[in-house]
């Protein structure tokens, strides 16, 4: 099951994220009130910087690297921080 902001990888290599959206239907009642949850996919530069980090992380994992990826609000880039670096910062 699938969460409001997750990213996923599609079938055709695109990435995507999943997106609340609210469903209007004229002439029903609920109107408006019905959600439903749709996988927007998202532009170049991300599509970028998604296939990036995941080579990275790919690369990482192969030689038996523990990374972790992190991606702020409103951040304009993505962070990847071996267990290493983490364990130095706490």
């Amino acid at each position: 099951m699938a969460y409001d902001g997750e990213l996923v990888k599609m079938a055709n290599g695109r990435w995507a994220r999943f997106q609340r959206c609210q469903v209007y239907r004229p002439g029903v009642d609920d109107a408006g009130e019905t959600m439903m949850l749709i996988a927007v996919e998202l532009d170049e530069r991300y599509q970028r910087l998604l296939d990036e980090a995941a080579d990275s992380l790919a690369d990482y994992r192969q030689r038996g690297i523990v990374v972790q990826a992190t991606l702020e609000e409103g951040a304009q880039r993505l962070t990847l921080q071996t267990e290493l670096q983490s364990s130095a910062v706490n």
